[in-house]
């Protein structure tokens, strides 16, 4: 595909987060516009994470068109894909004029902008809400519809989508080098199978799943279902229930259908839907049997305004668009659930936020536990900062800007693919050797000049269960990257209690090729309250380390050391401990958490507990640090990793050489007692 974009209004919505997902899947480019006025950023955080690249997104009212056309003329625009909308049926007939103000008033503004920028393909999100009560004409006239119903919208919402699908016409007829593409929707259900993607509902939820999903988890009671006394198989109203993967895929079809047509223009309607009526009752079954048991209902009176059937007749997309609805209403409940069971109240987290870091490709996220608050930043997967009760104990700069200088001691963040040194950094792997970007003299230290540190790592997916939190952060890091072999993928997953945190690493081979990782936190203590670690005291039961020599590399040798019981200004540390010399695993996450280092200081009631699976640490007093916030002695770091130089040591290789099918992982946990 060329550098040209997609711009997606509405993208981090239900369906438009699901549509941008498969836009990047068949080679679009994509830039997402939303005022998260009923969406959340979180779902562009889980595009990412989905698609393992970063989406740009802007936090953007359609109705600011000095704004958004600063969005065009920053990317080559080549069409839009509108769904920004308010969507409530039965909202919209108490708030009219919020409705048109917003959807039409909205879409105009896009459009004055779109032909401001020249750009005159637009597929548009409109809804079978157009047509209206379809039987006026009769029972089964224009069941299943088509889209040459008449239309006749009975509600504020639908009168919106109808009179922009009129303003789009006129527009065409204007000038008939607009490519305008009209998608008509049905019932869209369902979330995405991956579980982190799904409908959301702000408030009491309109349509039938995503109540009965809240019944499911235990936020509603009871469904009302409204009438059983419809002429279809059990009483009940039929509807036609798409999946919204498909729904999604519906929209690639009609873009690359307006791709072939080149310059030509036109204007078309196409209805996206199963042709598969099913009752409410079939649905609520197959729900059912996703959950494994019978949920609570109750049978109540008609709602003014339904109908008994509202099926779609999809010919047309078929034959025109080439696409087909291919999920059923099983796997949309059986998606849905899996959405539902991993995030039972959707995007919205008690305790947690996020916030802007100087640029949305740096954000900052909070996580309150307790007497514990966490917060990170996407550079690094790092921790930006740790607060127990009113003490915060962790280095962590104010701004993004500092963590880009190289005065940055590397504060908080994931170190990788390969912390520490590598001996004049090359490496060979199965008679294969691999010359790495030396950055330390003649070494490579931290990966070199393009480490995770300086990476603006995926997601994170941000999840709430039984009173922890997690967060997982996920980078590819590419083959050739400073000279290290393989395309790796790593992810750092959070888990934050009332008062601990506990960090587990996991990385594989996207292309089965061997390479070497070696990953760890770099996050420096000061426990103090002021800008020194002396005074500290340090409990630590290792007493052997690597010896090293002058370029701080292992000469091959393991010596006695115990780690001093108070840090003084005479104690200068920056020694690799080992916890278990025979250790040869890639993974050593099935070990149990050994105890490393107990830090306390006289001026705090916060004692460190720093545990791991791995079978070193290095332990570090920061002599070296020398910034603008902080400086030598600020902070002291306890990195539980592989040796160092692990590569050259033929009993030790295994430690950080991840072979084809093999799977790297590691954990890390700090408590405060």
């Amino acid at each position: 595909m060329t550098d040209r974009y997609i711009l997606v209004t509405g993208g981090a919505g239900y369906i438009g987060s699901h549509t941008v997902i498969e836009l990047i899947n068949n080679g679009y480019k994509v830039v997402i516009v939303d005022n998260l006025s009923n969406s959340s950023y979180d779902a562009v955080a889980r595009i990412e994470f989905i698609v393992n690249q970063h989406v740009p997104f802007y936090d953007i009212d359609l109705r600011n068109g000095d704004e958004l056309d600063k969005v065009f003329k920053k990317y080559d625009i080549h069409g839009v894909i509108h769904f920004a909308a308010l969507k409530a049926v039965g909202e919209s007939t108490k708030i009219p004029l919020k409705y048109y103000e917003n959807n039409v008033g909205g879409t105009m503004s896009l459009l004055e902008v779109c032909s401001a920028n020249d750009v005159k393909t637009i597929v548009f999100s409109s809804s079978a809400t157009v047509y209206g009560d379809v039987t006026r004409f009769g029972p089964t006239k224009y069941i299943p519809i088509p889209e040459t119903c008449p239309t006749d919208p009975t509600n504020p919402y639908g009168k919106t989508k109808f009179v922009i699908e009129q303003i789009l016409k006129d527009i065409h007829t204007s000038d008939n080098a607009w490519q305008v593409a009209i998608l008509r929707y049905f019932n869209p259900i369902g979330a995405h199978p991956s579980g982190l993607l799904g409908e959301d509902p702000l408030g009491i939820p309109n349509n039938l799943l995503p109540y009965l999903a809240q019944v499911a988890i235990g936020r509603r009671e009871t469904l009302s279902i409204f009438g059983d006394d419809y002429d279809s198989t059990d009483g009940t109203p039929i509807r036609d229930y798409i999946h919204v993967v498909d729904l999604a895929k519906g929209h690639i079809a009609a873009l690359n259908y307006l791709k072939k047509l080149n310059d030509k223009g036109l204007y078309r309607e196409w209805n996206l839907g199963t042709g598969k009526g099913s009752t409410v009752f079939q649905v609520y079954k197959a729900f059912c049997k996703a959950v494994g048991r019978e949920l609570p209902y109750k049978v109540v009176g008609r709602r003014q305004g339904d109908v008994l059937n509202l099926t779609a007749k999809p010919d047309r997309a078929q034959q025109e668009l080439q696409w087909k609805a291919e999920l059923t209403v099983e796997d949309a409940c059986r998606d849905l659930w899996r959405w539902t069971t991993e995030n039972p109240f959707g995007f919205e987290l008690q305790d947690y936020k996020w916030q802007e870091f100087d640029g949305l490709q740096n954000r900052l996220h909070t996580v309150q536990n307790k007497d514990l608050q966490v917060t990170f930043c996407n550079r690094g997967a790092l921790i930006q900062d740790i607060k127990v009760g009113e003490q915060h104990i962790v280095c962590g700069f104010d701004n993004a800007k500092e963590y880009t200088l190289e005065t940055n001691p590397y504060f908080g963040t994931t170190v990788g693919r390969y912390a520490n040194r590598i001996k004049n950094g090359e490496f060979e792997i199965d008679g294969t050797k691999f010359q790495l970007t030396q950055n330390d003299g003649s070494n490579t230290l931290h990966a070199g000049n393009n480490g995770f540190d300086k990476q603006n790592f995926f997601g994170p997916v941000v999840k709430q269960k039984n009173g922890k939190f997690t967060l997982e952060f996920k980078v590819v890091d590419a083959d050739g990257t400073d000279g290290f072999p393989g395309t790796l993928e790593a992810i750092v997953k959070y888990t934050i209690d009332s008062l601990s945190i506990e960090i587990e690493y996991e990385a594989k081979s996207l292309d089965d090729k061997p390479t070497v990782v070696n990953l760890t936190n770099h996050s420096y203590f000061n426990l103090s309250g002021n800008g020194t670690i002396d005074g500290t005291h340090i409990k630590s039961s290792v007493d052997q380390l690597l010896e090293l020599d002058g370029a701080k590399l292992p000469t091959g040798n393991i010596i006695s050391k115990t780690i001093p019981s108070t840090i003084s200004p005479e104690v200068i540390l920056d020694d690799c401990f080992v916890v278990d010399k025979d250790a040869n695993a890639i993974d050593t996450r099935s070990k149990a958490l050994q105890t490393l280092v107990e830090a306390t200081h006289p001026d705090s009631n916060v004692k460190i507990v720093v545990s791991s699976t791995e079978p070193a640490f290095q332990f570090y007093t920061g002599d070296g640090v020398n910034c603008s916030q902080f400086g030598k002695r600020s902070g002291f770091c306890v990195e539980p990793s592989r040796f160092v130089d692990a590569v050259h040591s033929d009993n030790h290789k295994g430690q950080a050489v991840l072979k084809k099918g093999d799977v790297y992982g590691a954990k890390i946990k700090y408590e405060f007692r």
